[in-house]
């Protein structure tokens, strides 16, 4: 879910960082009580608006409505605002680019920074983060405190709401050292945003799936079925979702009667935190009536898979639970052969 630019400020502010003073309006009559100069901008998700006429500076008080309204009229890649930013101009030192986003490629998240920002910006420096404990640690950087004051604010965001872009451009430096976030640009992740959304199929087998892995995972449900297993539903539970989403989830799944088996699977995650999923299967696991007796195939890789397994092995042993768990050196299909097996032993 791609945000507008004020809903983007608006986490922004929620998190601590600092924008220009303005007026959300949402009609072209309305007054603001703002410093002249302000600067107008179209609510549309589009980038580039400034090019495209989006943005517009407004240097005296008599000049507003009438640049508000044509503002309002003003089509921009098919859409026009509902919305209009009027925002107090910045003067500041400099222009910074900031951005945290999930690389595909290296399979985890990546800074990108430079003091060179704004529209016409061309290159940026890249540092890969590191996972440590529980969350994603920034690198070390020759910048100034309040910059990284910036920079850790901007990541809890990323972290905490679940977003795929977090991005600051440009992000004004002021004369007295301190930052003010002069656009935004916030991708969250659909499915954490909206867990309610997330897809799920009744099939008329008797192997309940949990997976995890987006359209990868619907390649999963058909490794089952060619390995010979019956699936009785499927739900997605890719993203990071927090325990209570998978919690509920789990609930759904096993609730169905007649089941001979459930396989957890998914690939190598880079952006879930495993632990926190797998407690949610285990809290909902417990939940269901009557306790599931058949066995439980768990296929998971990636950040805090160690203490996630710690912990599925103590909640087996205390409840008596069918596990059978593992990571990365089994494939996902070879799980799928695994569970298949242990649902219909020698019948099958």
């Amino acid at each position: 879910m791609k945000l507008l630019e004020y809903q983007g400020k608006e986490l922004f502010k929620k998190y601590g960082i600092k924008a220009p003073n303005s007026v959300l309006i949402g009609k072209p009559s309305e007054e603001v009580a703002l410093r002249f100069p302000v600067v107008l901008k179209s609510q549309v998700p589009s980038g580039a608006r400034n090019k495209k006429g989006g943005i517009v500076l407004v240097e005296q008080k008599e000049e507003f409505m009438s640049q508000l309204k044509n503002l309002f009229q003003k089509n921009i890649d098919g859409v026009l605002p509902e919305k209009v930013l009027a925002e107090e101009k910045i003067d500041s030192e400099k222009e910074w680019y900031l951005s945290i986003s999930f690389d595909t490629n290296r399979r985890m998240p990546v800074l990108a920074i430079s003091e060179k920002g704004g529209a016409d910006i061309e290159t940026a420096d890249i540092f890969p983060l590191e996972f440590k404990s529980d969350s994603w640690v920034l690198p070390l950087l020759d910048v100034s405190l309040q910059l990284k004051e910036v920079l850790q604010s901007l990541l809890n965001l990323f972290q905490k709401e679940h977003a795929l872009l977090a991005e600051i451009n440009p992000l004004f430096e002021l004369t007295n050292g301190s930052f003010v976030a002069g656009d935004s640009k916030v991708i969250l992740d659909d499915n954490a945003v909206n867990p309610q959304e997330r897809p799920y199929l009744d099939l008329p087998g008797d192997i309940a799936i949990l997976a995890s892995g987006g359209g990868a995972s619907l390649l999963n449900l058909d490794m089952l079925m060619r390995h010979g297993g019956k699936p009785a539903n499927y739900v997605e539970y890719s993203g990071n979702p927090p325990a209570s989403v998978v919690e509920d989830l789990t609930i759904k799944v096993l609730s169905k009667p007649g089941l001979k088996g459930c396989w957890t699977v998914g690939g190598t995650a880079n952006f879930t935190d495993i632990y926190e999923t797998m407690l949610g299967f285990a809290q909902g696991l417990g939940k269901v009536q009557p306790k599931p007796t058949y066995p439980i195939v768990i296929r998971r890789d990636g950040p805090r898979q160690k203490e996630a397994f710690e912990m599925l092995r103590r909640v087996a042993k205390e409840e008596g639970f069918n596990f059978h768990l593992y990571g990365p050196e089994t494939s996902m299909s070879e799980s799928a052969k695994i569970m298949v097996q242990l649902a219909y032993g020698n019948s099958h």
